[in-house]
């Protein structure tokens, strides 16, 4: 009986050790298999383009057109009591906007000026003198679908400022209606649009801004006429139903010029002619004021009186004198014989301009010089007045008083896309007037600053001296008024922002990773490496945004997000715990073997 006993725990003994090498054996398996998958979508996401979202942020900031869009991204900062609140806003397609805990404001129809203001007006009710702010920190890009005349039906890519004209180009064909150009909303409501009133004409009503879902449909072109000669705007026209001859004259092509021979018009009908070359027919000035009917790709032509001259005897050029610079008519002219420097200056450019530096006037020489670029002379407001000769092929410059204007430099994340690499710099010299400030220059180049630039921590190098600038409240605080004069040689700093994801737990390598838009989980957890082989089972992970709320996989990825993997392997508790298992077992089975041979 106690030999039994003793055979029984050998034997639980080996089986243990047996199930404990199977299932290391499988977990080194699984783990290689893990791995080699894990490395496969990490580069294969690493080599995917990031689309650059943010590229006209500042033109959406700027104008106040631009609507609220599905898909747009704002930043909410206030001050709750002494507590600063950053707060990260997505608009999705059901417009409804939440404000913190505050409120929920219906963005459907409004600009981003009008959600402004309410938004602000919401923080500020509940929280007084909290310095609230709300930025657009990413436009939307959406799709709209083109048909009709066009090479290729499809969708194309659009955002909050594009306009129906940023369709129309190399996609259309040759028959395709720019008058006649139907939209059909997302509503079901259809509008149709003439861009020729919009471009001729400035009616911008006829070029409307794109919006998600339009169905933009460019039909067929009735008639086409063209008229040359002697109009103001010779051209190719698309012509509308009950519009002729005399629309064509005078609404197209602008009326006659003063040397139009409207004795000689003629007109040339291709459509139904039995000639291949065209029939041609004579217009009378009747015909021409009458609104004669036309036909689709008929042309008119109106002579020119100068035609009737007779040809003039041609000269060979003496002189050829170029100018530029300073002058009202910059360009090449002939001179006569005893023309030169002031009649140049004063009869063929038109004269100086108001900001030209007579003390400095620069030419260069080609014919006869000693350097084969040619001689650099300078010249002075005497040889102005004693009108110096010039020669063939001689270049003149009349420099501008503004080039002696001071200059600051310009340095950092300035004129960078997002897309950019973060090592990536620019530095450029901006000339400024005396008693300029830095809020006047900011504002007029508001475009130098993208989603990359951290306007709120600029600051200013002079002389060794740093002076800290807040660029946010020049851009977007109309009330704001900046004192800060620029000074000569002054370095204007914009460092980078980035925003970052922090991945840990169950990660080969976790850290926090460069934040970028439209990425999912999966993602930064193949930026950190990928699971730790055995430690994570179905790839478990904790999602909680900047505020600690709880997020569904599903949920975009915005940034400060905290991803963390989760340690739930039975593998990995497993061999936690299976050295212990067999080291308990070892001792059972030796005290039952020292007890059976002890008896």
């Amino acid at each position: 009986m106690k030999r039994n006993k003793y055979i029984f725990c050998i034997s639980i003994f080996w089986i243990c050790s047996v199930f404990c090498v199977f299932v290391q054996s499988a977990s080194s398996q699984e783990d290689e298999i893990t791995t080699t998958r894990q490395t496969s979508n990490t580069d294969a996401d690493l080599s995917a383009s990031s689309e650059d979202a943010s590229r006209n942020i500042m033109l959406a900031r700027s104008s106040s057109d631009y609507r609220v869009t599905p898909g747009d991204v704002y930043t909410l900062a206030y001050a709750a009591g002494s507590t600063p609140v950053s707060y990260i806003i997505t608009v999705d397609t059901s417009y409804r906007i939440r404000v913190s805990n505050l409120g929920i404001i219906n963005g459907a129809g409004k600009t981003f000026l009008q959600l402004k203001s309410e938004v602000e007006a919401v923080v500020a009710n509940n929280y007084p003198l909290s310095g609230v702010q709300l930025v657009l920190t990413q436009p939307a890009i959406f799709r709209v679908y083109v048909n009709g005349e066009v090479h290729r039906a499809g969708e194309a890519s659009a955002w909050g400022l594009s306009r129906l004209s940023t369709l129309a180009g190399r996609n259309l064909t040759g028959y395709a209606s720019t008058r006649d150009i139907s939209v059909k909303s997302s509503n079901g409501q259809t509008r149709v649009y003439d861009l020729f009133k919009a471009q001729r004409f400035g009616d911008m009503s006829q070029d409307p801004y794109l919006r998600p879902g339009d169905v933009v449909t460019f039909n067929r072109i009735k008639r086409v006429v063209s008229i040359n000669g002697a109009v103001e705007r010779p051209g190719r026209y698309q012509l509308l139903d009950g519009e002729n001859i005399k629309e064509l004259i005078v609404s197209y092509g602008n009326g006659f010029t003063p040397v139009a021979d409207k004795t000689r018009s003629t007109l040339t009908r291709y459509v139904g002619s039995t000639e291949i070359s065209g029939d041609i027919m004579l217009l009378s000035e009747e015909e021409l004021t009458g609104n004669y009917i036309l036909c689709d790709m008929d042309v008119i032509s109106i002579p020119s009186i100068t035609s009737l001259r007779p040809a003039a005897h041609v000269n060979r050029l003496e002189r050829t004198i170029t100018i530029n610079g300073a002058v009202r008519r910059p360009g090449t002219y002939e001179l006569m014989p005893n023309e030169n420097l002031k009649e140049l200056i004063e009869v063929y450019a038109d004269g100086l301009t108001p900001l030209a530096d007579l003390t400095r006037i620069e030419m260069t020489r080609l014919v006869n010089g000693v350097e084969i670029a040619g001689d650099k002379i300078f010249l002075s407001s005497d040889d102005l007045s004693d009108n110096y000769a010039l020669e063939h092929l001689d270049s003149i410059f009349i420099p501008s008083v503004i080039q002696l204007r001071s200059v600051l430099f310009v340095e950092g994340a300035v004129g960078i896309d997002i897309s950019a690499s973060l090592h990536t710099t620019n530095r450029f010299r901006v000339q400024f007037s005396i008693g300029e400030t830095y809020a006047s220059l900011v504002r007029r180049n508001s475009e130098w600053f993208s989603a990359m630039s951290d306007t709120q921590n600029s600051y200013i190098l002079r002389k060794g001296e740093r002076i800290n600038i807040n660029i946010d409240n020049i851009l977007y605080n109309i009330s704001f008024h900046n004192e800060v004069l620029i000074e000569d040689e002054d370095t204007l700093i914009i460092p980078f922002r980035q925003y970052f994801v922090a991945v840990s737990g169950s990660v080969i390598n976790p850290g926090r990773y460069p934040y970028i838009p439209e990425r999912d989980w999966e993602y930064y957890i193949g930026l950190a490496g990928g699971f730790v082989p055995g430690q994570n089972a179905n790839e478990a992970v904790k999602i909680r945004d900047i505020y600690g709320n709880k997020m569904k996989k599903t949920d975009d990825i915005l940034p400060e997000t905290t991803i963390t993997a989760e340690t739930n392997h039975f593998l990995y508790f497993f061999n936690q715990y299976a050295p212990l298992i067999t080291t308990v077992l070892s001792v059972v089975t030796t005290f039952f073997t020292v007890m059976a041979v002890t008896r």
